[in-house]
């Protein structure tokens, strides 16, 4: 299911959408130049901030590199330059994080650091993703991220080890789910990435485990798990 299928079925409003008088727009269409309809046509999408949470390394810079790649927001040269990029940091598999993570200091450590933002669009939507570092050193950067988003998307990794230090005890998973809800982030979709790590094998029973584990969790944090909370298993390759 795409991203935008996933918004839906959180029955996110769109808001009231004004009529007009439709013979009046019939007129003005044929007098109106091609590119000022199409800017005319871009304010008509509603526009949604989208932060991207959760435990370092659960792979959200990843996620919205390959986000903005999806929806031709990158193009191939790029990509091969930060291929090269990323094997000269001996991060080979860090690619597609560079995209969000332009800073030269997050891409030699390999975590962010500040808030990243990137732009993309569906036929209605116009988005703005803000990719929040997930190291428990800059929750104020995570915080500034989040007070600024219409949505969460609580990346997740099912790799046997991480899922259970992001959300154990002084893991960041419990901390940005409370802080993204006390800062008004009331819709959520849970991401549950890595599902194809050697230690999980698209295995059912670790993504309903992950599942049952957090979604009292997130009910005791104030979400309503049944309406606001949609819960993805993905990999990216």
């Amino acid at each position: 299911m795409d991203l935008e299928a996933e918004l839906r079925a959180l029955q996110l409003d769109s808001g009231d959408e004004n009529i007009g008088v439709v013979k009046a727009e019939e007129d003005l269409k044929e007098s109106v130049p091609v590119p000022a309809k199409e800017e005319a046509e871009a304010n008509k999408k509603r526009h949604l901030n989208m932060v991207l949470i959760g435990h370092v390394d659960a792979g959200k810079s990843t996620i919205g590199g390959h986000i903005l790649l999806l929806t031709g927001q990158v193009d191939e040269r790029q990509i091969q330059k930060y291929e090269k990029e990323a094997k000269e940091n001996s991060r080979e598999s860090w690619y597609m994080a560079y995209i969000m993570d332009t800073d030269e200091e997050e891409r030699v450590k390999g975590i962010t650091i500040d808030v990243g933002r990137a732009n993309f669009e569906t036929q209605s939507t116009r988005f703005t993703i803000l990719d929040a570092p997930g190291h428990k050193n800059y929750v104020s950067k995570m915080i500034s991220g989040a007070s600024q988003a219409d949505i969460g998307v609580l990346v997740i990794s099912a790799r046997k080890g991480e899922f259970e230090t992001g959300y154990e005890k002084g893991g960041q998973t419990r901390e940005h789910v409370q802080l993204a809800k006390t800062l008004g982030v009331s819709k959520l979709i849970v991401v549950v990435n890595k599902m194809d790590d050697p230690t999980v094998n698209w295995s059912k029973d670790r993504y309903n485990e992950i599942e049952k584990k957090l979604t009292p969790f997130l009910k005791s944090s104030g979400y309503n798990t049944k309406k606001d909370v949609v819960f993805l298993p993905i990999y990216l390759v």
